[in-house]
C-alpha cells in the first residue's frame, strides 16, 4: 500500500506588478511616485550630506518630503500587496495542497542599497522607491507518495513560477527549501 507524504515548503519570491494592472485600477502611477519620491530623497540627502539614502520610514518620524507623496506610495503598496496575495493565492491553490501566506512586504519601504556617489543613482533609488515590487514569502505543502522528500523543493519552485508565469507579473524566486 502506498502511503501519502506531506512536503512543506518555504517560498520567497519578488514579484513586480505589471503597469497595466495599476493603469486599470489607480490613477497614480507607481513609477511617477518612485520617480519623484528619488528626487526629493535625493535633494534631501545632498543637502544633509547623508552618505546613504534612508529608508521610507525615516521621513515619515523626520519629514523632509512631501508626505503626500509618501501616502500615494503606501496606498499603491497596499493596493500591490492586496492584488499579490489574491492573486498568487487563485494560482497556487490548484498545484499545492495548502497556499499560506507568510508576509508581503514592499520593497519601496525597505533601505535601499544605493548610495548618492553611485553611478545612476537616482534611476536606480527611483527603481527602489517605485511600489510595484514586493517580496512575498509563502508556506506551500504538496502531498505527495515518495517517502523522500528530496527535490521537492524544485519542484515547488517550477509549480510555482510555471503557475505565476503569465499575468502576475515578473516573478524572481529568491529562496526555497523544505521545512
Amino acid at each position: 500500500m502506498t502511503q501519502i507524504h506531506i512536503a512543506r515548503v518555504a517560498l520567497i519570491l519578488q514579484l513586480t506588478v505589471p503597469a497595466a494592472v495599476y493603469a486599470q485600477h489607480l490613477a497614480a502611477s507607481p513609477e511617477v511616485v518612485g520617480g519623484e519620491l528619488a528626487r526629493q530623497v535625493d535633494a534631501y540627502a545632498r543637502a544633509n550630506r547623508l552618505g546613504y539614502y534612508p529608508a521610507l520610514d525615516f521621513f515619515r518620524r523626520q519629514g523632509g518630503i512631501d508626505p503626500e507623496l509618501i501616502q500615494a506610495a503606501d496606498d499603491i503598496a497596499w493596493f500591490s500587496g492586496q492584488y499579490a496575495r489574491s492573486e498568487i493565492t487563485r494560482r497556487l491553490r490548484g498545484v499545492f495542497s495548502t497556499v499560506a501566506m507568510e508576509s508581503v512586504t514592499p520593497q519601496a519601504f525597505s533601505m535601499p542599497a544605493v548610495r548618492p556617489g553611485r553611478p545612476n543613482a537616482l534611476v536606480d533609488l527611483a527603481r527602489h522607491y517605485t511600489p510595484d515590487t514586493l517580496r512575498v514569502e509563502l508556506r506551500l505543502s504538496m502531498i505527495h507518495r515518495d517517502p523522500e522528500a528530496g527535490g521537492m523543493d524544485r519542484l515547488a519552485v517550477r509549480q510555482a513560477l510555471r503557475m505565476l508565469g503569465t499575468g502576475v507579473g515578473t516573478v524572481e524566486v529568491i529562496n526555497a527549501r523544505l521545512v
